[in-house]
């Protein structure tokens, strides 16, 4: 399964009452919820040969609404494959309330799973940004 499409398994497992603390796999820890809120970091653009890595802040639309054993935020790091118009899933960083990290994922440089985005969602959006910008050229 890949790791974006992975994001409807999670999805699933979510709606079903699965702790968020326990994320089981990294696509779990990627997710984004309908109620989350994004800041695509615009200066974590950065060339790395034919790839373009790119980060996102998830935090919450209404930080009085996350769900208990929820991360108060996390980031997510992502590759880009301009040409080919893909991305990938990097690693993920969790982020307590205190400000501590007490869990990053991440995949092991070459096993990453790049695959196309679907047209008009975040991920297509955070992709064309990514690409558009002057740093990833």
């Amino acid at each position: 399964m890949s790791r974006l499409t992975a994001s409807v398994a999670a999805a699933l497992a979510f709606a079903a009452g699965t702790a968020a603390a326990q994320y089981a796999t990294i696509e779990e820890a990627a997710w984004v919820r309908p109620d989350n809120a994004t800041r695509f970091e615009s200066d974590s653009i950065t060339k790395m040969g034919e790839m373009v890595r790119f980060d996102v802040t998830v935090g919450w639309e209404d930080a009085s609404k996350r769900p208990e054993g929820e991360p108060v935020r996390k980031v997510i790091r992502y590759l880009a494959k301009c040409k080919e118009g893909e991305v990938a899933v990097a690693s993920v960083a969790t982020f307590a309330s205190t400000g501590i990290t007490p869990k990053t994922w991440g995949i092991a440089p070459g096993a990453w799973e790049f695959e196309k985005p679907e047209a008009g969602s975040l991920h297509a959006r955070w992709l064309k940004r990514t690409c558009d910008s002057p740093l990833s050229w």
